[in-house]
């Protein structure tokens, strides 16, 4: 009996390969697009980082400077202008909108720490808060001049919600992430 090789050999068929293909694509393409989501979210949330550290600055320096760095206002600024220039800037910079009344959006938090609140009593400025409380934030430290200078301090927490969201496909960033920036400025006044 002769035993023919060609026949022997296994020859897979075209079907075979198609459904092996068809296999790697269902398993390639959702890490693709999880790898892809987390950089857009990532990406956004930096922008976030970014965005968020002017508002607070802009703010302590329009305290400090006793209302000179605007052109309409002179004096020493009050907590609620402080507190509008910085909600404008949060306002233009994350949320698209032109405008951000103090404590009327959800997911915005600013603390004025400042002498416009109220007497400093020893060291320690007067706060007023605006927005919902995303997070407790500390008391301001004492000022180690009381007498000499005024500390200002600006605290803004916005929490950052993911462009696309997704529990399959969010893996590395979280559902909902607080940003939180303090600026403090000494003043002469």
């Amino acid at each position: 009996m002769k035993i023919v090789r060609g026949r022997l050999r296994f020859k897979p068929s075209r079907r075979d390969e198609s459904g092996q293909s068809l296999l790697e694509t269902a398993v390639a393409v959702p890490l693709l697009l999880a790898i892809a989501f987390n950089i857009i979210n990532f990406g956004y949330f930096w922008f976030m980082v970014l965005a968020l550290s002017a508002a607070p600055r802009q703010g302590v320096q329009y305290a400090t400077q006793g209302g000179f760095a605007l052109s309409t206002t002179t004096g020493i600024p009050t907590a609620d202008n402080i507190c509008n220039l910085v909600g404008d800037n949060v306002g233009n910079a994350v949320l698209h909108s032109s405008t951000l009344t103090c404590g009327a959006d959800t997911k915005v938090q600013i603390r004025v720490c400042s002498n416009a609140v109220g007497t400093p009593t020893a060291g320690v400025p007067k706060c007023k808060s605006y927005g919902p409380a995303l997070v407790s934030l500390s008391a301001p430290a004492a000022d180690p001049e009381p007498t000499m200078f005024a500390l200002q301090r600006v605290d803004v927490v916005y929490q950052v919600t993911p462009i696309i969201p997704g529990g399959v496909f969010n893996i590395v960033v979280p559902a909902n992430l607080n940003f939180h920036r303090q600026v403090s400025m000494r003043n002469l006044y």
